[in-house]
Protein backbone atom coordinates (compact mmCIF):
# COMPACT_ATOMS: atom_id res chain seq x y z
CA UNK A 1 0.00 0.00 0.00
CA UNK A 2 1.54 3.36 -1.00
CA UNK A 3 2.05 5.98 1.65
CA UNK A 4 0.02 9.20 1.44
CA UNK A 5 1.57 12.35 0.06
CA UNK A 6 4.10 12.60 -2.76
CA UNK A 7 4.68 9.48 -4.78
CA UNK A 8 7.45 7.28 -3.44
CA UNK A 9 9.30 7.71 -6.76
CA UNK A 10 9.15 11.53 -6.53
CA UNK A 11 10.31 11.43 -2.94
CA UNK A 12 13.14 9.02 -3.73
CA UNK A 13 14.31 11.19 -6.63
CA UNK A 14 14.33 14.26 -4.41
CA UNK A 15 16.22 12.43 -1.66
CA UNK A 16 18.75 10.99 -4.12
CA UNK A 17 19.39 14.43 -5.59
CA UNK A 18 19.43 16.46 -2.39
CA UNK A 19 19.86 14.54 0.89
CA UNK A 20 23.06 12.61 1.46
CA UNK A 21 22.57 11.68 5.10
CA UNK A 22 20.31 11.62 8.12
CA UNK A 23 22.27 14.61 9.43
CA UNK A 24 21.28 16.66 6.37
CA UNK A 25 17.68 15.51 6.73
CA UNK A 26 17.73 16.62 10.37
CA UNK A 27 19.23 20.01 9.46
CA UNK A 28 16.42 20.55 6.97
CA UNK A 29 13.84 19.46 9.55
CA UNK A 30 15.20 21.84 12.17
CA UNK A 31 15.35 24.77 9.76
CA UNK A 32 11.85 23.87 8.55
CA UNK A 33 10.40 24.25 12.04
CA UNK A 34 10.99 28.03 11.88
CA UNK A 35 11.82 28.74 8.23
CA UNK A 36 12.11 32.52 8.60
CA UNK A 37 14.43 32.34 11.62
CA UNK A 38 18.14 31.90 10.93
CA UNK A 39 19.95 29.34 13.09
CA UNK A 40 23.66 29.27 13.82
CA UNK A 41 25.81 26.43 12.54
CA UNK A 42 26.73 25.59 16.15
CA UNK A 43 23.05 25.42 17.11
CA UNK A 44 22.28 23.21 14.10
CA UNK A 45 25.16 20.88 14.97
CA UNK A 46 23.87 20.52 18.52
CA UNK A 47 20.21 20.10 17.55
CA UNK A 48 20.92 17.60 14.77
CA UNK A 49 23.53 15.72 16.81
CA UNK A 50 26.07 16.33 14.04
CA UNK A 51 29.77 16.57 14.78
CA UNK A 52 30.77 20.25 14.73
CA UNK A 53 33.59 19.34 12.34
CA UNK A 54 31.05 17.96 9.84
CA UNK A 55 28.37 20.65 10.01
CA UNK A 56 30.06 23.08 7.58
CA UNK A 57 30.23 20.41 4.88
CA UNK A 58 26.56 19.51 5.30
CA UNK A 59 25.53 23.17 5.19
CA UNK A 60 27.66 23.83 2.09
CA UNK A 61 26.12 20.82 0.32
CA UNK A 62 22.56 21.89 1.14
CA UNK A 63 23.29 25.45 0.05
CA UNK A 64 24.87 24.26 -3.20
CA UNK A 65 21.68 22.32 -3.94
CA UNK A 66 19.64 25.48 -3.45
CA UNK A 67 17.80 24.39 -0.31
CA UNK A 68 19.27 26.71 2.32
CA UNK A 69 21.05 30.03 2.57
CA UNK A 70 24.12 30.36 4.78
CA UNK A 71 25.52 33.78 5.63
CA UNK A 72 28.27 34.96 7.92
CA UNK A 73 26.91 37.18 10.69
CA UNK A 74 29.63 38.61 12.89
CA UNK A 75 31.61 35.53 13.95
CA UNK A 76 28.90 32.93 13.25
CA UNK A 77 27.52 31.18 10.21
CA UNK A 78 23.74 31.65 10.16
CA UNK A 79 21.44 29.45 8.07
CA UNK A 80 17.80 29.38 7.05
CA UNK A 81 15.63 27.50 4.58
CA UNK A 82 15.73 29.26 1.22
CA UNK A 83 14.67 27.01 -1.66
CA UNK A 84 15.86 28.70 -4.86
CA UNK A 85 12.96 27.64 -7.09
CA UNK A 86 9.23 27.08 -6.61
CA UNK A 87 9.73 23.40 -7.49
CA UNK A 88 12.42 23.00 -4.80
CA UNK A 89 10.16 24.79 -2.32
CA UNK A 90 7.28 22.43 -3.14
CA UNK A 91 9.41 19.26 -2.97
CA UNK A 92 11.13 20.37 0.24
CA UNK A 93 7.74 21.11 1.81
CA UNK A 94 6.53 17.64 0.79
CA UNK A 95 9.68 16.06 2.23
CA UNK A 96 9.30 17.87 5.55
CA UNK A 97 5.58 17.04 5.80
CA UNK A 98 6.33 13.40 5.05
CA UNK A 99 9.09 13.44 7.70
CA UNK A 100 6.68 14.80 10.33
CA UNK A 101 4.05 12.18 9.47
CA UNK A 102 6.27 9.14 8.70
CA UNK A 103 9.70 9.69 10.26
CA UNK A 104 10.73 6.03 10.33
CA UNK A 105 9.78 5.48 6.68
CA UNK A 106 11.72 8.55 5.59
CA UNK A 107 14.80 7.59 7.59
CA UNK A 108 14.68 4.16 5.95
CA UNK A 109 14.49 5.84 2.51
CA UNK A 110 17.58 7.92 3.26
CA UNK A 111 19.52 4.87 4.48
CA UNK A 112 18.38 2.91 1.41
CA UNK A 113 19.82 5.70 -0.77
CA UNK A 114 23.30 4.33 -0.22
CA UNK A 115 22.17 0.87 -1.33
CA UNK A 116 20.50 2.29 -4.46
CA UNK A 117 23.58 4.30 -5.39
CA UNK A 118 25.88 1.32 -4.83
CA UNK A 119 23.68 -0.90 -7.01
CA UNK A 120 23.68 1.76 -9.72
CA UNK A 121 27.47 2.09 -9.60
CA UNK A 122 27.91 -1.69 -9.58
CA UNK A 123 25.86 -1.92 -12.78
CA UNK A 124 28.59 0.05 -14.57
CA UNK A 125 31.56 -1.71 -13.03
CA UNK A 126 33.55 -3.64 -15.59
CA UNK A 127 34.05 -7.18 -14.52
CA UNK A 128 37.16 -9.11 -15.33
CA UNK A 129 36.32 -12.13 -17.44
CA UNK A 130 37.57 -15.48 -16.22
Amino acid sequence: MPLPGPSNDDLLRFIDANVESIEQLEILRILGETPETPRSAADLARASQTQPSAIAGHLAALEQRGLIKAEAAESELMCRLAPQTPELEQRLGELLRFYREHPVSLIQMVYARDDRLKAFADAFRLRKET
